[in-house]
């Protein structure tokens, strides 16, 4: 598990293309000593930088004799694609695999696998968040390091409002255009279903995508609504949203769905390396 790596700092537009150019042709940037100063930002940014890039899956350490911070064959994809990570299409695709890594992105899958209710303030989230990390690691962590964690994972999604505030005080997160938490009234936040059309793409690649994972290539309705790294939990669709989707997947990907009296089964016909499925797309789907 992984708590507060983000130094408090959530992810911000222009970070994870500044890091991969970096890298690309000095796997040891991060641990240079003036890497900081070439970002433009503090040390502790520096290093969070580092971590949104790690846990979004754009770059892997590689240990030889030293350590050295590479770009990912995905990275090397939307860098072709969409060097600039703007695509709506590509910051779905980055939000599921942040959020569907247990180990270095612990708070962020409990929100969107775990963590049941659909309208919450913070304390509750670190209330619920607390119990959960004792119960599933027999392991305290300070309410402040949850704190820091729950503070990011809101500012990383919730739209801000902007008015009246000069370009200097603007600090976007890429990931608050997929509205996938809202503030309501008061303190009450409340998670809202993903702002992305057409969600099908999206969709079809994270279904590959878990059943390359998880070596299976059918699941049923009820998972697909309700298990973890799918997509009612992670993209906050419900039900009758995702019967929409699977017709119109089924209808333009090898995806058949069965509905039987006592089972609704969706099952993939032909095997694909997501990866490879992920280029296809942005070479003949994907409006850049």
């Amino acid at each position: 598990m992984a708590f507060g790596q983000h130094q408090t700092f959530y992810l911000r537009q222009q970070w994870l293309n500044k890091g991969l150019k970096e890298i690309k042709d000095k796997p040891r940037f991060f641990y240079e000593d003036n890497h900081f100063e070439v970002l433009g930002v503090g040390k502790n940014m520096a290093k969070s930088i580092r971590y949104w890039l790690s846990a979004t899956k754009l770059t892997k350490d590689v240990r030889t004799t030293q350590i050295e911070v590479v770009s990912t064959d995905l990275a090397e994809i939307i860098s072709m694609y969409d060097p600039y990570i703007k695509n709506q299409f590509t910051l779905s695709l980055l939000h599921y695999l942040l959020v569907t890594d247990r180990d270095d992105a612990t708070t962020w899958y409990w929100f969107f696998n775990i963590f049941n209710e659909r309208v919450f303030t913070k304390g509750m989230l670190i209330e619920q968040l607390s119990k959960w990390v004792v119960e599933s690691f027999q392991k305290q962590v300070s309410s402040s390091t949850l704190k820091k964690d729950i503070d990011c994972l809101i500012q990383l999604y919730t739209v801000k409002d902007y008015n009246n505030r000069t370009p200097e005080d603007v600090i976007k997160s890429p990931f608050e255009s997929l509205g996938l938490i809202q503030m309501t009234t008061g303190q009450n936040y409340m998670k809202s279903q993903l702002n992305y059309k057409p969600s099908t793409l999206i969709l079809y690649i994270t279904l590959l995508k878990y059943f390359e994972k998880h070596e299976v290539n059918e699941i049923s309705l009820s998972e697909l609504v309700n298990n973890e790294e799918l997509w009612g939990r992670v993209f906050n669709l419900d039900r009758d949203t995702i019967l929409t989707y699977i017709d119109e997947i089924q209808d333009k990907y090898p995806v058949k769905f069965t509905r039987t009296n006592h089972l609704d089964v969706i099952r993939m016909e032909k095997t694909f390396k997501w990866l490879e499925e992920v280029k296809v797309i942005y070479e003949n789907e994907v409006m850049l």
